[in-house]
């Protein structure tokens, strides 16, 4: 299996799940931007991103998350990582992102995120 893959799944109406490959660097961080952009065309609300697999993240990989975050969560959606490892979480809390974030501890929380978000508050 390819270790950079990132393979995309339609879990139900406005929800995606992508899932990483072993790492998230230079080689494939346009990948992630395209795969998150291509969603998004498609009418994809919320853009789940299973780590579970994920050892590696550069800083390339973050900023292909980073960078289209905001437009997902401009048009009413969310990108929601879940499966985060701890060596994944250990770096998203070194570059202060840990926050910024939508992190679900599993798919299971990750999908109820995104049902409730959907409802007006």
């Amino acid at each position: 299996m390819n270790m950079h893959a990132i393979t995309q799944q339609k879990l139900r109406t406005g929800v995606v799940k992508l899932c990483t490959g072993r790492m998230l660097d230079n080689n494939n961080a346009h990948e992630m931007i395209e795969a998150i952009t291509n969603a998004q065309h498609s009418e994809y609300k919320f853009i789940m991103i299973d780590m579970s697999i994920l050892e590696f993240i550069s800083s390339a990989g973050v900023g292909a998350i980073l960078g289209t975050v905001g437009l997902v969560r401009e048009s009413g959606g969310d990108i929601i990582l879940y499966n985060v490892s701890i060596t994944i979480m250990h770096i998203l809390r070194v570059l202060d992102l840990e926050e910024y974030f939508t992190i679900k501890e599993n798919e299971k929380e990750a999908l109820a995120y995104c049902g409730t978000a959907e409802t007006p508050a």
